[in-house]
Formats: structure tokens, sequence, C-alpha cells
């Protein structure tokens, strides 16, 4: 099963790349300055987190999780580049991994569980001096990870019951590398295909698991800021 998600992600990235470059040859010749000129770009990208963790078993028998292969991500982000090949960006985003019950006494406390990445890249363009409006690049960086187990449905007798008796958080501080694509579109706008690694190890556990590493592949759009002085 993991072999066949592999595969299936790494197809999904080949395709947006043939895409992209599909894309780039109509624009490739439009924003030769514009692309040279110390810049800052805004925007959004939504996508999938693959799951890469390790042992997802339980030793608490009071918790029932449920961790798909596969879940929903997002994340906005703020790049700024400082030369022709090295940028930095800001990122927060957002994965959707699962749900989980916990039973205690005679209640049950039906919730989702997140993580919240925020991260500080340096990203390397290494072929932005020959496509001014295709750039691969590859990223490095690290931050900040939260976690958090929040209790959407509550069944309990006792109508003094505490939602916050289960609700738990979590953070752990990781390094992270990856890659994707900047395509410009027209002089403000951009398309973006990133993927990232995020080897994420919660020392207390959330929901009875350690290890919520994974890998995220996310497309998304981006506003293009320029310092007119620099053009």
């Amino acid at each position: 099963m993991r072999q066949l998600k592999i595969i299936c992600f790494f197809s999904f990235a080949i395709i947006c790349f043939l895409a992209s470059t599909v894309f780039s040859i109509d624009v490739v010749d439009v924003h030769d300055k514009r692309m040279d000129a110390n810049y800052s770009m805004v925007g959004v990208r939504l996508g999938v987190w693959a799951d890469q963790g390790g042992d997802l078993t339980i030793a608490d028998d009071n918790i029932n999780a449920d961790f798909p292969d596969v879940s929903f991500f997002s994340e906005v982000f703020y790049a700024h580049r400082f030369t022709s090949m090295i940028m930095g960006e800001l990122s927060l985003g957002v994965g959707s991994r699962g749900e989980a019950t916990i039973v205690r006494d005679n209640d049950q406390y039906i919730g989702t569980i997140n993580i919240y990445p925020l991260l500080l890249q340096a990203k390397l363009t290494p072929l932005s001096g020959k496509s001014r409006s295709f750039h691969p690049y590859i990223t490095a960086g690290g931050g900040v990870v939260f976690g958090r187990y929040s209790p959407q449905i509550i069944r309990s007798a006792d109508p003094y019951y505490d939602r916050y008796f289960v609700e738990k958080t979590e953070t752990d501080f990781l390094l992270t590398i990856g890659g994707g694509l900047d395509l410009a579109v027209n002089e403000q706008f951009g398309l973006n295909f990133s993927v990232k690694y995020y080897p994420i190890k919660f020392t207390n556990g959330l929901t009875g698991v350690k290890d919520y590493s994974g890998v995220s592949f996310a497309i998304g759009f981006s506003y293009h800021i320029f310092d007119k002085d620099k053009i």
C-alpha cells in the first residue's frame, strides 16, 4: 500500500511538472526584466498530506483513532527574493490527520487531529537566470509544528462535562527539505507547486501516537510584489 501511494504521488508530481512546462512556453519571454528584479510574493497552496509516520498502534484501549494515509493540507506563504538564485520563505500550514474517539468513564469525546507547521526556509532557484518565468527550486529550513486534538462531539450523561478534559496540544521543532516550481503567468500572478518532507515526532504523543511525519504535495497561486526602484 505504501509503495502504491508513493508511485501515485510521484506520478502527480510529474504531471504537474509537465503541465507547468507547457504553460511556461507562452510566457517565457514576457517578463525578462521583471523576474530579474528584487521582488516578493504572497500566496496560498492547497493539496494533500501523505502519512510517512511510523507505528500507529495505540496502547491506550480508551482511544480509537483513524489515521488516513492521505488527507487534506493547505498553507499560506510569503517569499522574498534576495538574489537571482536565493529566496526566503515563511509559511504557515494546516494538515488534517484524522479523527479520534476518547472514552473517559461513561463519556465519549469525538474530535479531529490537526497539525500546524510554521516554517522559515531558504529557496534556491538554480535555473532562474535561464528561464525568467519558469523557476524550479529546492528548499531547506526549519521551524515549529503544533499538533492539536480538539473534541467536536461529546456524548455524556453529565450536563457539567468539560470538553477541555481531553483536549490536547503538542509541539515539536523540526528541519524540513523539499522542492517545487514557481511559474509566472503574468507580471502580477503566478502558479506554484510544492513538495515538503516533515519529520514530526511529539515527545509525549498525541492521541497515543508520537510519529506524525509526512510529505505534503500542494499547488497554489501567488501574487507578486515588485520593488519599483530595482526594476
